[in-house]
């Protein structure tokens, strides 16, 4: 059985949240919930698709929401959980659109921060930042 696209290119965001220093978090929040089993600098990722286009030579071409959750723990300073994510934001920004082994993927991947789906809100000891992410790639039908 093969790894479809999708997959792929959610595991390479995954590989590259890691390596940027956050943490796969198993439980699942969001700007209502926020277990306290979420550590600092957790994420999760969900997504959906938005449309799916078809075209000849069995090609289709999938467009996804790929939301990316991120739990801060809040300490002392509510401000300081804010400016942190804000950098985190960018940073995470550049390294998704411009990382070599996303963009290597053979679904040719193109990613585009959704500036209205993405947000942030204080809830209870955590600051939860959403990045929202359009993803426009290709896959084959067989």
């Amino acid at each position: 059985m093969t790894t479809s696209k999708i997959r792929t290119l959610i595991e390479a965001v995954e590989t590259r949240m890691t390596a940027l220093g956050f943490t796969a978090a198993n439980a699942v929040f969001d700007f209502d919930e926020v277990p306290d089993s979420v550590i600092h600098k957790a994420f999760r990722i969900e997504n959906h698709i938005i449309g799916n286009d078809y075209n000849m030579d069995n090609l289709a071409n999938p467009r996804e929401e790929i939301a990316i959750w991120i739990a801060y723990k809040m300490k002392r300073d509510a401000r300081a959980a804010c400016k942190g994510a804000l950098d985190d934001r960018e940073a995470i920004e550049d390294d998704l659109v411009n990382n070599p082994m996303i963009m290597a993927l053979d679904s040719d991947p193109l990613l585009k921060l959704d500036s209205e789906a993405s947000a942030q809100k204080y809830l209870k000891d955590y600051f939860v930042l959403k990045l929202a992410f359009t993803a426009d790639y290709l896959r084959t039908i067989l």
